[in-house]
């Protein structure tokens, strides 16, 4: 029996095309600091805003994925400071939330985690965590932006894998 289909791995990252026009315009912002602006405070603001969006470029660009969800199953989390891998255990809550802002609804993703540094605690396998889930777990949290792609798609996906979903729509 070939289960290959339940073996992929599926990746969610910020879009390229959009990690590229953040550097584009980073680069635009600083040439227009050098060359157009007439004053100092203005030339100031313009390569400041532009070196935030190099950075904010370079971050969507070289943190890729930002999820990865691969077979046993196991859950990677990529973030500045590193990757984390979880599996279901590890994992407290995937929660997705809506709102409302500005006339339009948005979401997002909460992964609440026990981190690596926990796994030192000998006293963790055995004991129960209640009361202690809120000091001991991380918190992350995705927007679509982050993502690439539709939350409920990826709430599905976790689902799906084994992990404990909170999802509003049910």
């Amino acid at each position: 029996m070939d289960n290959s289909a339940e073996l992929s791995t599926q990746q969610w990252a910020t879009p390229r095309l959009a990690a590229g026009a953040l550097l584009a315009a980073g680069v635009v912002l600083l040439l227009c600091a050098v060359f157009v602006a007439s004053d100092a405070v203005g030339s100031v603001i313009i390569g400041i805003a532009g070196l935030m969006l190099l950075g904010f470029g370079a971050y969507a660009s070289l943190i890729r994925p930002r999820l990865e969800l691969s077979a046993g199953p196991q859950l990677t989390i990529r973030r500045i400071g590193g990757a984390v891998t979880l599996t279901p255990a590890d994992v407290e809550r995937v929660r997705l939330l809506t709102m409302r802002r500005i006339g339009r609804r948005s979401g997002q993703l909460e992964i609440d985690y026990f981190p690596a540094a926990a796994d030192h605690d000998t006293e963790r396998e055995g004991t129960e965590r209640e009361g202690t889930e809120r000091e001991e777990s991380m918190l992350v949290v995705f927007s679509r932006w982050d993502l690439g792609a539709d939350l409920l798609d990826v709430v599905d996906a976790l689902d799906r894998a084994g992990f404990a979903v909170e999802d509003s729509r049910r």
